[in-house]
C-alpha cells in the first residue's frame, strides 16, 4: 500500500478539506485528489462522500481512518528509528551530488527532510559537471548521486541504481530558432539538427540516450562540461540540446526556449550509491527520496 496515498487520505480527513490538505502536503489539489482516488480504487471502496460540497467520510472511510492513522504512526516511527541508526556517529556525512544547475525544490526538500530526520548527519548537495556526475560516487567523493541512466556496465559496476521518476524530454533551442515557435516536435525532427557536444570522457551510453537520435551532427563549439555551458551554447544558437524537463526550470537561461518532444522516451531520474558503502543512512535517503521525488 502506497503510504503517500494513505497520508493524503488521512490529512484530508483530519482537515476536512481537500484545499487545505493539498496546502499542508505541498501538492496541487488535482494531485491530492488523484492519490485519494487511487487509494479508493486499491481498497475497492469510497472513502469520502462526494454527494455534498463539504468533505465527509463514508462509513468505510471512518473505519479506515483509525487503521490509516496507526499505519502512518508506525511508518513514522520506523523512519525515526532508521534516522537514529543513520546518525548514530556524530558528524557523519551524507554528501549528495547532481548535475550542476539541476538542484530543484524536490532535491532541496530531500536535504531538508534528511537533516530533520537525522540531525547528526551532515547533509550536503552540490552540482558537478557531466563527466563527474557518476564518477563522484564511484570514487567516494559523494555518498550518493542523482543520475540519469542508462550507462555502460563498466560505469555502473559496483553501484546500486534506484529509479525515482520519469520525466518528459524537451528540446532546448535558441529563441530565434524556427523550432522555438513550435508547440511540440518529434524525435525525427531532431535528425540533421546540430547538437551541442558533450566532453569525450562522458559515458557513451549516457550521451547516446541524451542525444535521442543516432550520430547527430555536432555543433562547431567546444564541448559543454556543464548544463549551464550547454545552455549558454544553445542561447548563442550554436546548436540545440535535448534535456530532461526539470532543467527548463532549474537551468532557465535567457535566450533559450524549451519545446516538448512528444514521442521521446522519458528521462529517468535515479539515485546511485556504492553497494559496498550502503548503510542505514542510504536506506533513509532512499525512503525520503521516494517519498518526495517518486512519481
Amino acid at each position: 500500500m502506497d503510504l503517500n496515498r494513505v497520508r493524503a487520505f488521512v490529512v484530508t480527513a483530519e482537515l476536512r478539506s481537500f484545499t487545505r490538505a493539498a496546502q499542508e502536503l505541498g501538492l496541487a489539489q488535482p494531485s491530492l485528489s488523484a492519490r485519494v482516488r487511487a487509494l479508493e480504487a486499491e481498497l475497492g471502496v469510497e472513502l469520502f462522500s462526494r454527494a455534498r460540497r463539504q468533505v465527509e467520510l463514508t462509513d468505510a472511510g471512518r473505519e479506515f481512518l483509525d487503521h490509516a492513522q496507526r499505519l502512518l504512526a508506525a511508518a513514522d516511527e520506523a523512519v525515526r528509528s532508521t534516522a537514529r541508526a543513520a546518525g548514530g556517529a556524530t558528524g557523519r556525512r551524507m554528501a549528495l551530488t547532481t548535475l550542476a544547475a539541476s538542484i530543484d525544490e524536490g532535491k532541496a526538500g530531500v536535504v531538508v527532510a534528511l537533516r530533520r530526520r537525522a540531525p547528526q548527519l551532515r547533509v550536503t548537495l552540490s552540482g558537478v559537471p557531466f563527466a563527474d556526475h557518476v564518477r563522484a560516487v564511484r570514487d567516494g567523493r559523494a555518498d550518493a548521486a542523482y543520475v540519469w541512466p542508462p550507462y555502460t556496465a563498466a560505469t555502473l559496476a559496483g553501484l546500486h541504481v534506484e529509479p525515482l521518476r520519469d520525466h518528459p524530454r524537451l528540446l532546448a533551442v535558441a529563441d530565434r530558432h524556427p523550432l522555438a515557435r513550435a508547440g511540440a516536435v518529434r524525435v525525427d525532427d531532431l535528425a540533421g539538427l546540430p547538437q551541442v557536444p558533450l566532453p569525450d570522457d562522458v559515458d557513451p551510453v549516457f550521451v547516446a540516450a541524451w542525444r535521442l537520435v543516432p550520430a547527430p551532427p555536432l555543433a562547431a563549439v567546444a564541448p559543454a562540461p556543464t548544463v549551464a555551458a550547454l545552455l549558454d551554447a544553445v542561447a548563442a544558437d550554436a546548436g540545440c540540446a535535448p534535456v530532461p524537463a526539470p532543467l527548463a526550470a532549474t537551468a532557465a537561461t535567457p535566450g533559450v526556449s524549451f519545446v516538448p518532444i512528444d514521442d521521446a522516451p522519458p528521462a529517468t531520474l535515479a539515485l546511485a550509491w556504492r553497494r559496498d558503502a550502503a548503510g542505514p543512512a542510504h536506506a533513509l535517503l532512499h525512503d525520503v527520496a521516494r517519498e518526495l521525488l517518486a512519481g
